[in-house]
């Protein structure tokens, strides 16, 4: 993959800059990655055109208008999730916080792990940047949101048409009539 192609932990920065951001070392901690993460992952998204313009003293924001687009209609093209072994872990998809008590789904999926006491048993996929079952407690706005994106990603017709609904409203996207 060349250095000017979004890579998966981008999308996770991007959804991590709808929230007011705070220093780039504290994003870091929180995404439990390296500044220079951080700063590369910056790079590609400005490139992509999915952060907004500002000034250098300014913070970078998220262009959610154009996140939301690429997360409803190429996640799960660019980035596809595949269901691998049963394995304990962090709940994700239609198993988590987020799509859970909308959807009666007979299947849990995690993010494999053996840490924390709220693991729980299911169907495990990769989530799309290895440090992501630590962002559970220490930016759970950004879990919330990985986790309606894995709903993308998986492609069950249910639990994306709700995780889409979700997205559209909190990412303000919606169709402009043609």
């Amino acid at each position: 993959m060349t250095a000017d192609r979004t890579h998966p932990f981008d999308i996770v920065l991007a959804l991590r800059l709808l929230t007011p951001a705070g220093t780039m070392a504290t994003i870091a901690d929180e995404l439990a990655v390296a500044p220079s993460q951080i700063h590369a992952a910056l790079g590609r998204l400005g490139t992509a055109g999915l952060l907004r313009k500002a000034p250098r003293s300014e913070p970078r924001t998220t262009n959610a208008k154009a996140l939301a687009e690429f997360l409803l209609f190429g996640v799960r093209y660019a980035f596809p999730a595949m269901r691998g072994p049963l394995a304990d872990g962090v709940p994700t998809a239609w198993s988590a916080p987020a799509l859970a008590m909308q959807l009666d789904a007979p299947d849990a999926v995690v993010w494999p792990t053996a840490l924390g006491p709220s693991t729980v048993r299911g169907f495990s996929i990769k989530p799309l940047y290895r440090n992501a079952v630590r962002i559970v407690g220490s930016a759970p706005a950004t879990y919330r949101l990985l986790t309606l994106v894995d709903a993308m990603r998986l492609g069950e017709p249910r639990a994306r048409n709700a995780a889409r609904a979700i997205l559209e409203t909190e990412l303000g996207w919606s169709r402009e009539p043609a």
